[in-house]
């Protein structure tokens, strides 16, 4: 399965990612900029190095450019998208069925909140896209992705967020405080998805029409 993994700046708890990682496999692996330190930490080869190179240090930089397997696209830092977006597109371009992102969001919150956006471009393609941490796992559905079963899992939460002005068909089963066909709008219900639990597997979350962010958490 034609899988990718995209390393990320921003907060990574590296013995999660290393356990996360173990029996999985990914056909195509992204470092972007500073996240190639964490790739250097996980012990991982990319296969692709993508970036302005601003936050990643020039002798990690340098120690990887010596792999000739390894492909550098390097852009000026005055650009009109961020380092994670060329990546994302990368993969894309890459054919990929599905993104697993570590980082992305940490400290800077408008580079979280962007990150979280920018799962739009593979949901437009109907492309399966997570952005994951020890606290967070994260996705979009709505547009060619309408549809998600799930189990318990490490992470107790489940909250669903209104990512356009209105959501139809909301319908939630399985879950602690289920849906049947709702209207989810911004101006109205924008909280009301928050800290739900699933209760019995698989639990199921779909909609007719709309985006939301679909996010399992844990404190």
């Amino acid at each position: 399965m034609n899988e990718t993994l995209i390393i990320a700046g921003g907060s990574i708890d590296i013995a999660f990612a290393c356990d996360y990682l173990k029996n999985r496999r990914f056909e195509h692996i992204i470092a972007v900029d500073g996240g190639l330190e964490s790739a250097m930490k996980m012990n991982l080869v990319p296969g692709y190095i993508v970036g302005d190179f601003d936050t990643v240090s020039r002798d990690i930089l340098d120690s990887y450019r010596t792999n000739p397997n390894i492909v550098f696209r390097q852009y000026h830092p005055e650009k009109d998208f961020s380092d994670t977006q060329s990546a994302i597109r990368l993969a894309m371009e890459l054919e990929t069925l599905s993104i697993t992102i570590f980082g992305g969001i940490g400290t800077r919150m408008d580079h979280s909140l962007a990150n979280i956006q920018l799962l739009q471009m593979p949901l437009e393609q109907g492309i399966d896209a997570v952005i994951i941490n020890s606290h967070n796992r994260i996705r979009l559905l709505g547009v060619k992705r309408k549809e998600i079963e799930m189990k318990k899992s490490e992470y107790k939460y489940v909250s669903i967020l209104p990512m356009s002005d209105c959501v139809t068909g909301l319908t939630l089963t399985g879950m602690k405080y289920p849906l049947g066909n709702y209207e989810m709008n911004m101006e109205q219900a924008i909280s009301l998805g928050v800290s739900n639990e699933i209760v019995e597997e698989p639990a199921v979350v779909k909609l007719k029409s709309g985006k939301i962010v679909l996010i399992e958490s844990r404190d």
